[in-house]
C-alpha cells in the first residue's frame, strides 16, 4: 500500500523505523524534482545536494508543524523554497532577501494586487521575481508548486504526473497558473523597462 504525502509526514512524526521509511519514501518522490528546482534557482549541482540534505532535515524536524491546511506536497515545496532562499542568503546571492515578505507581510496581500503590496526597495529583476514567487506561493501554494516544476527541466507529462493531471489538463492548468502569477511580477517587468 502506497502512503500519501500527508500520511508520510504523519509517519515521520512517529520517529524510529516509521520515520526512516517515510523519509526514504519522500526522498524517492521528491529528491530529483527538488534538485532540479534548486539548480534552476542558480545553485550548483554540488551545493544543490547540500541544500537537499538540509531541506530533508527540516522536513523531518518540522513535520509536526504541518497542519493539514493545503496539500502536503505544497508544504514540502514551501520548505524547499525557504531552504534555497536561506542558502542563497548565506552565500550573498540574494541581496534583498530582507525585503521578502515575513509572515505578517503575507496577510497584507489581498486579491490580485500582490505587486502593489511589494516593499519599495531597490531590487534586481531576479530578486523581484523571487519575491513575487514567494508571495504567490503564500497565496496559491498548489499553483506555485506547478510553476516551480515548470521552471525545471520536467516535461509536461512529468509535471502532470506530479500534480495528478492528464497532459492536456496540465497544459491548461499551467496556463492558468501563469495568468494568476502575472500580477505578482508586474513590478518586475517595469524594472526591466527602466
Amino acid at each position: 500500500m502506497t502512503l500519501t504525502d500527508h500520511q508520510l509526514l504523519e509517519q515521520i512524526t512517529l520517529g524510529g523505523r516509521a520515520q526512516d521509511k517515510a523519509t526514504a519514501a519522500l526522498y524517492k518522490s521528491y529528491g530529483t524534482p527538488l534538485l532540479r528546482f534548486f539548480v534552476s534557482q542558480g545553485v550548483s549541482r554540488d551545493d544543490a545536494l547540500d541544500v537537499l540534505q538540509d531541506v530533508f532535515m527540516k522536513i523531518v524536524k518540522q513535520a509536526k508543524s504541518y497542519s493539514g491546511q493545503g496539500t502536503a506536497k505544497s508544504w514540502i515545496w514551501q520548505v524547499a523554497r525557504n531552504g534555497v532562499i536561506d542558502f542563497l542568503r548565506k552565500r550573498g546571492r540574494l541581496g534583498a532577501v530582507e525585503a521578502l515578505f515575513d509572515d505578517a507581510g503575507w496577510g497584507r496581500i489581498e486579491g490580485d494586487h500582490a505587486s502593489e503590496a511589494a516593499p519599495a526597495v531597490e531590487v534586481t529583476p531576479d530578486e523581484c521575481v523571487a519575491q513575487g514567487l514567494n508571495a504567490f506561493a503564500a497565496q496559491e501554494p498548489d499553483r506555485a508548486y506547478a510553476l516551480s516544476l515548470a521552471l525545471g527541466d520536467l516535461s509536461i507529462e512529468a509535471i502532470g504526473e506530479q500534480i495528478g493531471r492528464t497532459t492536456s489538463a496540465t497544459k491548461v492548468y499551467l496556463f492558468q497558473c501563469r495568468k494568476k502569477f502575472a500580477p505578482y511580477i508586474q513590478r518586475c517587468l517595469e524594472l526591466l523597462n527602466d
